[in-house]
């Protein structure tokens, strides 16, 4: 009987490492799979058995070994930091992208900036109150500013087309979110299933905690674990999946009135998947999640001069998202210039305002008030010579970017240019003198209700200061993530990656281990086979 327990501690040797071989081989093999962690089997004492006593102590003697587990080598407190810390790299990283596209789209980096075209502008004027009758100097201020609606068009197609493509990038991340929870999910039934009988499913936890890494960058997620094996997880402190599935998709609406962009929103939650409005920082915990990144730098839709006029709505709806601040800023630009300049052309007076026509200056041919900017689809005033207001319900209405164009009339005739202010007096420069005036002495602020007033030129310049500034913000938040995401993905590859030599090493050890197993089995039946053979009588 001793033998044979002896044999049967022996096999427990064999298989124990025989496991173990396998699983040093697993290792080996997938020492390039991206996301693989390295597995490590855990030795244990099998049971004993009491044999006798001695005094007060039992006898006992063991039968074997036996795997107590094989483990995957992870920290779940490096996972949970790296989740959290690559959220965070999403959010600034798509804020970063998107400063650094809108600095791209003015052009101040590399080539002819906006400003520029803002100077060649101001020099045209100037040029024109020197010989306000000469059709040179008539000609040179309409291409500047033929150049420069151009130019403010083309930025409003650049950035509308940018937030396109970030609206585009959003459908398709709330695709992935949907996707990952599937996937999470199926896992989740696949490894209770597995583990359930006692097998192995190390890999499918491994592809399990792939998907939590990826959906943690893309979203705020909080999870845990249960004892069946399966991961509950939480978006923006909303259930997402539970041990039964996917609880709630996200679907997409419509991200406000009129807007060509999307929002996602629970399917069966009713409610907006972000609803944490405390201003975005690292205090608030809040700066979480690409998806929230490109969804705040993209905001609602394409903003205008007239999301300035309100502050608290200018706090609420237009300061956060970047892209949406800068269109507004950058059209308080745009409709300053274009007011000036058409309201000195072709005045209006009274309220509601109309036409004025005692003060409307006169061009070479004798015509009144052209003026030179003008808007799409609606004339300057009406068949009763009534202005027709802007309307910030009405896109079309506003002198805004975009929406302008220079009056096809004076491009045919630059005599219809209305720059005299008496009749036949073709040298008066008092038409251009106040529109430089005007242009000096334009009180503009880059945010409602602003203490620093500034001229056109000075404001140009704080807008692009400001932009640079928060670019810059940006980029350091973006690579402070960086850092702080590669130092922990670092930590976790130490812990979690396989090393060619130290599994050549285990192998070789559960070699040797399995060997002497062998070797000690061939012994006891060799032993057997001497008792039965030559000690016993056989066949009796």
């Amino acid at each position: 009987m001793a033998s044979i327990a002896s044999l049967s501690r022996a096999a427990s040797g064999l298989m124990a490492n025989q496991r173990a071989l396998q699983t040093t081989a697993h290792n080996l093999s997938n020492v390039d799979t991206p996301g693989y962690v390295r597995q490590q089997v855990l030795f244990t004492d099998s049971s004993y058995v009491t044999v006798g006593r001695n005094g007060h102590d039992l006898q006992k003697v063991g039968l074997g070994t036996d795997i107590l587990e094989i483990r995957q080598v992870r920290d779940v407190f490096l996972d949970k930091a790296y989740r959290e810390e690559s959220g965070r790299k999403g959010y600034y990283d798509a804020k970063y992208q998107a400063i650094a596209e809108l600095e791209t789209i003015f052009g101040e980096l590399e080539g002819e900036g906006f400003g520029e075209i803002i100077e060649e502008l101001w020099e045209s004027i100037n040029e024109l109150s020197k010989h306000p009758e000469g059709l040179e100097t008539r000609g040179a201020f309409v291409q500047s500013a033929s150049v420069f609606i151009d130019r403010v068009n083309l930025v409003y197609d650049q950035i509308g087309e940018y937030q396109a493509n970030l609206n585009t990038q959003v459908i398709d991340m709330v695709n992935e979110i949907n996707e990952l929870g599937d996937t999470i999910a199926k896992l989740n039934d696949e490894i209770n299933k597995y583990e359930a009988f006692g097998d192995n499913a190390n890999d499918l936890r491994d592809q399990r905690n792939n998907a939590l890494d990826r959906l943690g960058q893309l979203v705020d997620i909080t999870y845990k674990e249960e004892p069946t094996g399966k991961v509950m997880v939480n978006i923006e402190n909303m259930n997402f999946i539970s041990p039964d599935g996917v609880t709630s998709y996200l679907e997409l609406e419509q991200a406000e009135e009129f807007s060509p962009f999307v929002k996602p929103v629970w399917e069966s939650y009713d409610k907006d998947l972000f609803t944490d409005y405390k201003p975005i920082s690292l205090e608030n915990n809040n700066d979480k999640g690409a998806l929230k990144g490109l969804l705040i730098a993209r905001g609602t839709r394409q903003a205008n001069y007239t999301d300035l006029q309100d502050q608290d709505y200018y706090n609420g709806t237009i300061k956060e998202s970047v892209i949406m601040k800068t269109q507004a800023q950058f059209d308080q630009l745009v409709n300053e210039i274009v007011t000036i300049i058409n309201n000195a052309l072709s005045p209006i007076e009274g309220d509601p305002p109309v036409f004025d026509e005692d003060n409307a200056p006169y061009g070479l041919d004798g015509s009144q008030g052209t003026e030179l900017f003008i808007r799409e689809h609606y004339s300057r005033f009406d068949e009763d010579g009534n202005f027709i207001e802007e309307d910030s319900n009405d896109y079309y209405t506003l002198y805004t970017s975009g929406n302008l164009k220079i009056n096809p009339e004076i491009l045919k005739n630059y005599d219809l240019i209305a720059l005299s202010g008496e009749a036949g007096d073709i040298a008066d420069s008092s038409v251009i003198e106040s529109i430089l005036a005007d242009w000096k002495a334009s009180s503009l602020t880059l945010e409602p209700e602003g203490t620093s007033e500034v001229n056109i030129n000075e404001y140009y310049g704080n807008f692009i200061s400001e932009l640079g500034y928060e670019g810059n913000v940006a980029y350091e938040l973006y690579r402070n993530q960086e850092t702080m995401v590669s130092l922990i993905d670092n930590q976790r590859s130490q812990l979690m990656g396989v090393s060619s030599d130290e599994e050549l090493g285990n192998m070789m050890k559960y070699q040797h281990a399995y060997n002497a197993s062998a070797r000690l089995v061939s012994t006891i039946d060799e032993m057997i086979e001497h008792i039965i053979m030559r000690v016993g009588i056989v066949g009796r």
